[in-house]
C-alpha cells in the first residue's frame, strides 16, 4: 500500500482545482457573445428598479417623518415604468426573455401603483370614507403581486446569488406590505405600522443588493475594462465582477463549493464562481456594504416580533385638526370645545368600547382639539384656565366617552404634576415641554403596588420595576415615573420619554370598563432622567427640596387626581342619562298591561318618575363637584407662589371636600347607570345598544379605593372636627 505526504497531496488537489477551473474558463470562452454594440443594458433597468425601490422602502419605514409616497410618482412613471419597459426591448432583442418579462412586469407594476396613487386617475377618491374596502383592495392587489414574483425567485434558483436575493427581499416586502393593508382593513393600525416597516426594510435590502448590481454592468461598458473576447470584466482589482456565459456546472474543491450559471446573459456580480464556504462568508460580513444589510435584516427581524396590538387609526379625525386649528379664550369656550368632542366621540363610542383597541385617534382627536393644553401657562400655547374649568372639561368629555374622559383627566394631573412637587424653574420647563410638542402624558404610579426602586450613577436616576396598573401608557409621549431612592425611603418623580426600549408594556388590560384607558400592566427596567428632572430635588446635593416637598403644599397631589375621578364618574353618569333618555324618547314602548294603558313611553308614570330622581340627585351632585372645583382652585390660585402658606388644617378641609364628592358621585353613578335598565326596558340590554357600558365604567373605577374609607374620615371630620393625614388615597 502506498502512501504520500499531506504535500504530495495538496498539490495534487490544488492542480486538480486549476484544472477543472480552466475547462469552465474554456467553456465560457467558447460561448458566443451578444454584439458588443449593445453594450450592458441591463444597468438602466437595474438603476431604475433599485432607486424606485429604495426611495418607496425610505417611506414605508418612516424615515425622517416621511410616510406619503405620492412624491414618488415621477420615479413609478418616468424613471421604473419608462426605463424597465424600455430596457426589456433591449434584453428581448439579444434574446434574454427571463430579464424581458422581468423588467417589464415590474415597469408596469411601477405605472399600475403609480397611477393608483395619482389622484387624477381618482382611484383613492373612487372608495370615498370606505377605507376598509380601500384597504382590502390594496391588500388583493399586492399580494397578487407577491405571487407573481414568487415566480421569478423560483425561476432565479439556477441563475445565480444575487438574483435570488433581490427576489427574496422583493417577495418578503410585498407580502408584508400586503399584510400591512388587510391589517388597515381590519382597524389594526399598530400591526399595519409594524407590517408596513418591516416591508420598507425588505424592499430597502433589495434595493441596494440591486444598486450593487448595477455598477458591474456600467462599468462593463467601459473598452478599457471589458475583455471582448468573452465579455467578462478585466479583473483590475483581481475579482471578476460579470460575465456572458452558457455552461453549467457545480465544481467542489478544497476552498467549497463552487457555481457557475446556466443562463446565458448577463448574471452580475454573483454570477462568477462564489465558493460557498465559512471563511469566505466571514470575508463578506466584513465587507462594510453587507454589514449594513445585516443590520438592516436583524432590525426587520426585530420588527417582525413585536406584539399585534390593535388600535384605532388616528386619521379618521384627522379633519378636526384644521376646524380645530385655533384654541378657545374664554372659559365657556373651552368647555364648549369639550362637548364638541363629547358629540364626536359619541356617535360611536358603543361600538369602540366593544372592539376594545388601544386609543390612539382618540387621543389624537384630544390633540387636535387642544384640552391637553387646558391648564398650560399662556405663554407657551397653553389655556392657563383653572382647576375648576378643567374638572368641567373632564365631565364633558366623560358624557361622551368615559375611557377619554378619564384619559383627559389623568393628561391634565400628569402634565401639571410639577407645579405641586416640582421647582418653579422644573415646572415651566416641563410645560413647555408638553404644549409645544403637544404630547399627551402617562402615568405608571400606582401605589398598591411595589415602588420602583431608583438608583443614582451620579448623573442621572434610574427607574427600575414593574406595575400592574398603569393609565394611558401605552399611547402616551411621556409617562410619568415615581420611586424610592435607594438607601433612603424618599420618593421621586420624574418624567420621561415614553417610547424607549426599558418601557415595555404588558399589553394586557381587558377589563369589564373603561376598556379604552390602556391601563394594564408596564415593566421599567434602566429608565434613566437626568438628576435635574427630579422634581423638587437639589441635583447637586441629591436631597430633596425641603421649601418644595416639606411642605402640606406638595400634598396637593392626591386631592387633586382624587377629584379628577369624581369627575369623569359624574360625566359618565350624566352620559348615561342622556343617552338613556334618547332611547326612551325614540324606542322604549309603553307597558300595555297596567290597567292605565300610556299611548307613549314617556307617559309612563313610573319612568317619568325614575328620570325625575335621578336628574334631581346628579344635578345635587354637580353642584357639589362645582363647589370642589372652586374651593381646590382658590388654593392653588393663592399659595402657588407662596407654598409654605398653606396649612395643614387648610389642606385637610380640602380632603374633605373631595372626599364628599368621591362618596356622592360613586353612589349616584352606580344607582343612574343600573337604573337606567329601568327606564328603557329589556330591549335596551342588547349588545348593540351599549347601553351596559356606563354602568361597567363606573363600577370599574370606584373600585380604585374602597370608598368606605371616605364615609369613615368624613365621620371623623364631621363628628370630631379631625382632618386626615395625607396618604396616597387622601
Amino acid at each position: 500500500m502506498s502512501t504520500s505526504s499531506p504535500t504530495d497531496s495538496k498539490n495534487a488537489t490544488d492542480a486538480f482545482d486549476i484544472e477543472r477551473q480552466a475547462s469552465v474558463s474554456a467553456a465560457a470562452a467558447a460561448v458566443p457573445v451578444a454584439p458588443k454594440s449593445l453594450g450592458a443594458g441591463s444597468a438602466l433597468a437595474l438603476g431604475a428598479f433599485g432607486t424606485t425601490l429604495t426611495t418607496l422602502s425610505l417611506s414605508l419605514m418612516e424615515w425622517r417623518g416621511v410616510t406619503i409616497t405620492n412624491v414618488y410618482v415621477g420615479n413609478f412613471f418616468f424613471i421604473a415604468a419608462f426605463g424597465l419597459v424600455i430596457t426589456a426591448q433591449w434584453e428581448l432583442s439579444v434574446g434574454n426573455g427571463f430579464a424581458y418579462t422581468v423588467f417589464s412586469a415590474f415597469g408596469l407594476f411601477y405605472a399600475g401603483y403609480g397611477a393608483i396613487l395619482t389622484p387624477a386617475f381618482g382611484v383613492a377618491q373612487a372608495y370615498g370614507s370606505d377605507t376598509t374596502q380601500y384597504n382590502n383592495a390594496l391588500g388583493f392587489f399586492m399580494i397578487l403581486w407577491t405571487v407573481f414574483v414568487f415566480t421569478f425567485l423560483i425561476a432565479s434558483l439556477p441563475i445565480n446569488l444575487a438574483n435570488i436575493a433581490v427576489f427574496f427581499f422583493v417577495d418578503l416586502g410585498f407580502l408584508t406590505v400586503a399584510a400591512s393593508y388587510f391589517a388597515d382593513a381590519d382597524g389594526h393600525a399598530e400591526s399595519a405600522r409594524a407590517l408596513r416597516k418591516t416591508g420598507g426594510a425588505s424592499c430597502f435590502v433589495a434595493g441596494m443588493r440591486d444598486n450593487d448590481i448595477s455598477l458591474p454592468l456600467e462599468l462593463s461598458n467601459n473598452p478599457d475594462l471589458v475583455d471582448p473576447r468573452c465579455d467578462v470584466l478585466k479583473p483590475a482589482d483581481g475579482v471578476i465582477r460579470a460575465r456572458h456565459l452558457q455552461a453549467s456546472s457545480a465544481i467542489t474543491t478544497t476552498s467549497g463549493l463552487l457555481f457557475e450559471s446556466i443562463n446565458r446573459h448577463y448574471l452580475y456580480a454573483s454570477s462568477c464562481p462564489v465558493p460557498l464556504c465559512p471563511q469566505r462568508l466571514l470575508i463578506a460580513l466584513q465587507n462594510p456594504s453587507r454589514s449594513q444589510l445585516t443590520i438592516i435584516i436583524i432590525t426587520t427581524t426585530i420588527i417582525m416580533t413585536q406584539s399585534d396590538v390593535p388600535a384605532t387609526d388616528p386619521a379618521v379625525y384627522e379633519a378636526y385638526k384644521t376646524q380645530w386649528a385655533s384654541l378657545p379664550d374664554t372659559a365657556e369656550a373651552w368647555l364648549a370645545r369639550a362637548r364638541e368632542v363629547a358629540t364626536v366621540l359619541s356617535k360611536d363610542a358603543a361600538q369602540r368600547e366593544q372592539e376594545n383597541k388601544s386609543p390612539r385617534a382618540e387621543v389624537a382627536l384630544l390633540k387636535h382639539s387642544g384640552l391637553l393644553k387646558l391648564l398650560g401657562p399662556k405663554k407657551y400655547g397653553g389655556g392657563e384656565q383653572p382647576w375648576s374649568v378643567g374638572y368641567k372639561a373632564i365631565r364633558e368629555v366623560a358624557k361622551g366617552d368615559g375611557s377619554i374622559g378619564m384619559l383627559l383627566g389623568y393628561h391634565l394631573l400628569w402634565s401639571t404634576t410639577a407645579n405641586i412637587v416640582g421647582t418653579p424653574s422644573q415646572a415651566d420647563r416641563i410645560h413647555q415641554w408638553i404644549i409645544t410638542n403637544n404630547y399627551f402624558v402617562g402615568g405608571a404610579v400606582n401605589p398598591r403596588d411595589s415602588d420602583l426602586t431608583i438608583t443614582s450613577d451620579g448623573e442621572d436616576i434610574i427607574f427600575n420595576g414593574a406595575k400592574f396598573f398603569n393609565t394611558g401608557g401605552v399611547v402616551s409621549d411621556l409617562t410619568v415615573l415615581e420611586g424610592v431612592l435607594e438607601g433612603t425611603g424618599e420618593h421621586i418623580f420624574a418624567l420621561v420619554e415614553t417610547r424607549q426600549a426599558g418601557i415595555k408594556f404588558a399589553h394586557n388590560w381587558n377589563n369589564i370598563g373603561l376598556r379604552l384607558t390602556e391601563s394594564g400592566g408596564v415593566k421599567i427596567e434602566n429608565v434613566h432622567a437626568p438628576w435635574t428632572d427630579a422634581l423638587g430635588w437639589d441635583n447637586v446635593s441629591k436631597r430633596p427640596r425641603e421649601e418644595v416637598l416639606g411642605v402640606p403644599f406638595a400634598s396637593l397631589l392626591l386631592p387633586t387626581i382624587q377629584l379628577v375621578f369624581s369627575n369623569f364618574y359624574l360625566g359618565i353618569a350624566q352620559g348615561a342619562l342622556a343617552f338613556a333618555s334618547q332611547y326612551t324618547v325614540s324606542t322604549t314602548r309603553p307597558w300595555p298591561f297596567g290597567g292605565d294603558n300610556k299611548a307613549s313611553a314617556t307617559d309612563e308614570f313610573y319612568i317619568l318618575e325614575r328620570y325625575g330622581n335621578f336628574f334631581a340627585h346628579l344635578r345635587a351632585a354637580e353642584a357639589l363637584a362645582d363647589r370642589a372645583g372652586e374651593e381646590i382652585s382658590s388654593l392653588y390660585r393663592e399659595h402657588l407662589d407662596n407654598r409654605p402658606g398653606l396649612t395643614a388644617r387648610q389642606r385637610g378641609e380640602l380632603a374633605e371636600w373631595v372626599a364628599s364628592v368621591k362618596v356622592v358621585t360613586t353612589d349616584v353613578g352606580l344607582r343612574v347607570t343600573s337604573g337606567i335598565f329601568e327606564v328603557t326596558g329589556a330591549r335596551a340590554t342588547a349588545v348593540k345598544v351599549g347601553l351596559d357600558r356606563f354602568w361597567r365604567d363606573i363600577r370599574t373605577h370606584t373600585l380604585h379605593d374602597p370608598v368606605a374609607y371616605k364615609n369613615r374620615e368624613l365621620g371623623r371630620y364631621a363628628l370630631l372636627d379631625e382632618v386626615p393625614e395625607p396618604s396616597w388615597y387622601t
